[in-house]
């Protein structure tokens, strides 16, 4: 049965086939960003296997032709069919990111090994890759929407893909337990130090049992590379959102003179009677303040500083990325321990 398959395993009709796949994944990864988190009416999260699909809106339950992913988003212009409420387009992402890795996952798992590896092991190691596609997608944007990460999530998966590390010969059993190590230990440990040079909260035990996760199944090689892409990823990013959070700065409207901050802008051509009293003594709007809200460095212009993006995300693409390029990368460098 296998070795009839494995001849259309480049074939465009079975990439179609792994992308939709994917696509379906993509519709139950909606399900599942949507009702684990915590809310005030369910501190536990949700269960997703009932109820059945519903509008939040209006509760009426979505059809099966309306469940269709990619698709139904589009037909029905992304509102609901019987009350017209809006449906977020990262439905649509989340369905399409899914499908494409996927697809990816199934070229760098079963065709570009074709000659290496047996068939029936390529398959394993696609479910493989498939499976933690699936888990970094759906981690990702719970971390967008709630800056958490579940360990209702993480915490399954280390095991899971810990076993799943052995349809890789020439790992040894101790990798995965060293990676789940450094990749808790490590972010735990910058966090403390700092925390305790400036006071404030840096990486978080999510992300930690996330790097644990990823090491669980790359090994600490994979842990440092997710963190180090992780980094690099997130200040790219945190750095265009700075640079577009300054240019959509509001301007002093013309004619109006700059307001010290706190302070009510003063048109020029005001009459002076009416105009706000500029001894500190008399006016309270100038006066100086102990709230740190009056402090020009602490207002709301755009820093990198208060630029509140998760993590987790950046952690989840520099993994995805180590995932499908370690094997190039092992073929073409000497990495260390190796």
């Amino acid at each position: 049965m296998l070795e009839s398959l494995e001849p259309l395993a480049g074939s465009p009709a079975m990439y179609l086939f792994v992308v939709v796949l994917g696509l379906l994944w993509g519709s139950f990864a909606n399900v599942c960003i949507y009702r684990w988190p915590p809310s005030e009416a369910f501190p536990e999260g949700r269960s997703v296997v009932k109820p059945g699909s519903h509008c939040f809106a209006c509760g009426a339950p979505i059809r099966w032709y309306d469940n269709v992913p990619l698709l139904a988003w589009l037909w029905l212009r992304g509102h609901c069919r019987s009350c017209k409420a809006p449906f977020s387009p990262r439905y649509l992402v989340v369905e399409a990111v899914t499908g494409a890795l996927f697809g990816v996952a199934w070229w760098m798992a079963v065709v570009a090994p074709q000659g290496f590896e047996p068939f029936d092991r390529r398959l394993l190691h696609f479910l493989v890759y498939a499976g933690f596609c699936f888990v970094m997608v759906v981690i990702a944007f719970i971390d967008l929407d709630h800056k958490l990460i579940l360990n209702k999530i993480t915490v399954p998966s280390i095991a899971i893909f810990y076993a799943a590390a052995f349809l890789w010969p020439e790992r040894h059993w101790y990798g995965g337990l060293v990676g789940a190590a450094v990749g808790y230990g490590l972010p735990w440990a910058i966090g403390e130090v700092y925390y305790r040079i400036t006071h404030r909260e840096g990486l978080g035990l999510g992300d930690g049992m996330l790097l644990a996760l990823v090491g669980a199944l790359l090994g600490w090689r994979g842990v440092l590379v997710t963190l180090f892409g992780g980094s690099v990823i997130g200040s790219v990013i945190g750095i265009a959102a700075l640079l577009v959070g300054r240019d959509r700065e509001p301007a002093p409207e013309a004619g109006m003179a700059p307001a010290a901050p706190g302070a009510p802008a003063v048109d020029p051509a005001a009459d002076p009677a009416t105009e706000p009293a500029t001894d500190p003594a008399t006016n309270p709007a100038t006066r100086p303040s102990d709230d740190p809200r009056s402090d020009p460095s602490s207002h709301d212009a755009p820093s990198l500083m208060r630029t509140e993006l998760p993590f987790g995300p950046f952690l989840a693409m520099a993994a995805l990325f180590y995932l499908f390029a370690a094997p190039w990368i092992q073929l073409h460098f000497h990495l260390p321990g190796g």
